[in-house]
């Protein structure tokens, strides 16, 4: 799963997030900087109970906006079906996508 993002008004902040289907690994950048990951190694990446994860961070230096990127997974064997992710920026969504 991979989306770009632009946020604000005047001062535009590119979000880039990326996750590996297979592997389970997530980065995400806001400009080129990483403001999240989850790596690959690590078992809560691969070994879960919650179906909802969340990730927040805030973009932009004089337009200041905050953003929550939730992946949401099926209840019954998740590793094999699709994932929906949201996006919020100030709690509205922008953006949603469901894939691998």
């Amino acid at each position: 799963m991979k989306f770009k993002l632009e946020v604000g008004d005047q001062e535009k902040s590119q979000i880039e997030f990326s996750r590996n289907f297979f592997t389970g690994s997530m980065q995400t950048f806001v400009d080129g900087r990483r403001v999240a990951h989850e790596s690959a190694l690590s078992p809560r990446t691969q070994f879960s109970f919650r179906r909802k994860r969340r990730y927040e961070f805030a973009v932009g230096k004089t337009e200041t906006h905050r953003v929550v990127i939730e992946k949401e997974r099926p209840l019954l064997l998740a590793g094999f079906r699709k994932q929906t992710y949201r996006v919020f920026v100030d709690g509205q969504v922008v953006h949603q996508q469901t894939g691998y």
